[in-house]
Order: structure tokens, then sequence, then C-alpha cells
């Protein structure tokens, strides 16, 4: 079967997924066979792609915060608001192969396998990279350095180096395997903490490496305006890997005025980015790493997380479906009664639609 051609101005959504309760995260596994995803509800949630038969898998007590898949094999991470790190068979289900306890002392806000699946890294609200065994869930070592909160985690494409930012907008680069911290990239543009602020707002939400590794992106959001529901510019730093220097500066051209809180860059060098609504619109956005202005945007419900299937032209977005309540009140008709907010998993097809076939006569 032919691939069809890479063209996001025609991105469309063709295919759905609903679930009752929000989802944070949702990832395509690395052959593409299943989507793992995970949120409010405390569990951990398998569809297969091939007729959407679903498993769930449960032994997390509270929000599922992150997760992250083995690059080999059938292992899938989950971290939770408390702190705990599960690695489970996502193909047979059943019970945790091995649990880590205590891996922040808070929430696990990131989760990163190397491409070799040889380490395994989570970083949260302690502002410790902790370093682990994907087999056994052993503790390797700790990289320290961070003064706030790690928000994103990301590894070179050649495995080489990890880097990570957090509310600050300080990224740091550490080497794989001698553990030493290597530099510092500047991206506190993305951090806002004015006089009457009482708590810093933004952060390097997220982090993106460009397939040949020259590029890294850095997304979130300049200019905060206040504390109440932080609402701002939603921004993408563009920096030189090789260099460490800015180069391009992304906007968006709609209304939304929350953070990019996910990144992915596709086969041909374009950048895909999804903001978090706070008080207007959300939206899908692709740009050209060199042009400031979106090359297209697709207004969408909120989002905390995009995944690129191997096949490089489907994009799954775990969209933010309103229950109807606001705040922690319940609907107007129905005071007694508090509707959850749902998840609409939707891919995106990054190619024209297909022609439709004609009808006989």
């Amino acid at each position: 079967m032919n691939t069809p051609a890479l063209d996001v101005k025609k991105a469309w959504p063709s295919r759905e997924l609903k679930h009752e309760r929000q989802l944070f995260r949702a990832q395509f596994s690395p052959d593409g066979k299943f989507i793992a995803a995970g949120g409010q509800d405390k569990l951990v949630h398998v569809w297969e792609l091939e007729g959407d038969k679903k498993k769930t898998l449960n032994a997390h007590k509270t929000w599922v915060s992150s997760l992250a898949f083995h690059p080999k094999g059938q292992r899938l991470f989950t971290a939770d608001y408390l702190g705990v790190i599960h690695c489970w068979n996502y193909e047979e289900g059943g019970n945790p192969l091995w649990t880590i306890p205590n891996a922040d002392q808070d929430n696990v806000r990131a989760l990163v396998v190397t491409p070799d699946g040889k380490y395994l890294f989570s970083a949260g609200d302690d502002a410790i990279i902790k370093v682990w065994n994907p087999a056994n869930g052993k503790p390797i070592t700790r990289l320290e350095g961070h003064t706030e909160c790690i928000f994103s985690l990301t590894v070179s494409p050649d495995g080489k180096h990890l880097v990570s930012g957090d509310l600050l907008g300080s990224v740091r680069q550490w080497s794989i395997g001698d553990w030493k911290p290597v530099r510092e990239l500047d991206a506190k543009l993305l951090h806002t903490r004015k006089e009457n602020f009482i708590a810093d707002v933004g952060g390097a939400r997220s982090l993106a490496f460009s397939n040949d590794g020259k590029l890294l992106a850095v997304g979130g959001m300049k200019e905060a305006k206040s504390n109440a529901f932080c609402p701002g510019k939603p921004t993408v730093l563009i920096f030189d890997w090789a260099s460490g220097k800015q180069k391009t500066e992304l906007g968006i051209k709609g209304k939304s005025d929350g953070p990019f809180n996910a990144l992915r860059f596709l086969e041909d060098g374009t950048l895909a980015g999804h903001t978090e609504i706070l008080h207007t619109n959300s939206e899908l956005t692709f740009w050209k790493t060199d042009t400031p202005d979106p090359l297209h945007s697709i207004n969408n419900g909120s989002a905390y997380d995009l995944s690129l299937h191997p096949d490089g032209r489907q994009l799954l977005v775990p969209t933010y479906v309103s229950g109807g309540a606001s705040g922690n009140g319940a609907r107007k008709q129905h005071r007694e009664k508090y509707d959850p907010n749902g998840t609409n998993l939707k891919i995106f097809s990054l190619s024209a639609k297909p022609a439709e076939d004609k009808k006989a006569g």
C-alpha cells in the first residue's frame, strides 16, 4: 500500500475513541498497533487499533500523569501524582511487572526512554531527574541541578544526551552514560513572575528534537498576565542544537491563551504543537521552523499530549471534552449531579482525504 503524501494543510480528524473521563496522556505504541492513555480515573487504558478492543490496567491510586512505551518489547511505563511508576506488559495486561513507589516526592510530570531501551528517566515536582533500569525498576543515578519542578524530558535522536526543562525556563543538557551536566539553554522567555504574582507561571512545558537532531523546540507561553488561570501568549522557541543559540520564536494566529504542552517534529521538518485552553480556544498548530507564523492550524479542544504514529501520517491528540460543569460545581439543571469531563482520542490524518467512491449511477 502506498503511503499518502504528507500535507498538514489538509490534515483531518479521521478517527475518534471516546472516553468518559479526562485523559492527560496518550501515545501510540512503537509498532503502531496500540494506544495507551491515562488520566483522572486512575486507570491505564490500552486500545487495539484494529477493531478497538480495549483492556484496562489497574494499580495507580491517583491520577495518571505521564506514560512512555519501551521501544522494544511489550513494556509500558506509567506514573502518577503520588510519585509512583509502574511497568506493565500492555499486551497481556494483569498486574505490574514491577513498581517504583517513590520516584518523586509528588507528581511525576515526565517519563522518557532512550532509543536503545537501556535507560528510563523520570522527573517532576522535586526537581531531580531519576535514572532507572527499565528491566527491573532499579535506580541507576540521580541528576541534580534544577531548582524548580521539571515539566519536560526528551532524548537526542542519537541517544547520547538527555534534555530537561523546568518551571523557570531552564533547559539543561546531560550526557547519557557518564551523567554529567553539559550546558544550560536559555528559555526563560517562557517564564513569568511579576511583582504582584504569588507564584511563578509558565516554564518549558514541552521539548522535541528534529529527526536529524539539529534543532530543539521548547514549548510553553510567554507574558503571563496573572496567577488566576495564568493566561499568556502560546510560544515555541527553536534552538540550534550545535550552538545552543535560539534561532526562531514561533507563535500563533488564533486566540488560544494557554501554553504549548506538546510538540512533535514530522519527517519533513514541520513542527506540530498543541495548546491548552485557559479562557478561549485551543489549537493544533503546524510550522516551518524558520518562519514565526504558523503554516496551518486547526481549532480543537484542550490537549496535553501529542503522539506521532510510526507511519508518520497520523497524529494522536487526547482532546478534552467538557462535562458541562464549571469548577467544582454541577450543571445548573442538575445541581445534585457532577458530570465529569471526558476525552475524545482524536487521530488526525496528515494527508488529503482519500477520494470517495463514486456511487453507481
